[in-house]
Parts: structure tokens; C-alpha cells; sequence
């Protein structure tokens, strides 16, 4: 069983988890709003350092 907790990124309450017309939501308790779906991307950090090759980078001396 999953123990993760899912909170409301507006107030941080909990998210119950709904489905509706076979789609899935979150709603939130605390706002009585729908949530949407979030997702995390995480991009390699070797593609964000050839995604950077053109800024300019500043050094401390």
C-alpha cells in the first residue's frame, strides 16, 4: 500500500482521489476545488548541461 501522502499545491490540504466519466482527479478537501493531474518531469542533468551550452556563465574571482 502506498503511504505517500498528496496534498493541494493551492493550501496544502488533502487530495482525495476521484474518478469521473472514467477520468481521474484530485480534489481538494480544504478549497472544495478540483485539482489537476501533476506531473513531475525530471530531465538528466547531462541535458540540461548541453541545454546551457550558450549562457554565459559567470565565475567569482
Amino acid at each position: 500500500m502506498n503511504m505517500r501522502t498528496n496534498t493541494c499545491p493551492c493550501c496544502g490540504g488533502s487530495l482525495l482521489r476521484h474518478v469521473r466519466h472514467s477520468e481521474l482527479y484530485w480534489f481538494c478537501q480544504s478549497c472544495r476545488q478540483e485539482v489537476p493531474l501533476l506531473t513531475v518531469i525530471r530531465v538528466a542533468r547531462s541535458h540540461l548541461e548541453t541545454t546551457n551550452i550558450g549562457t554565459p556563465q559567470t565565475t567569482l574571482q
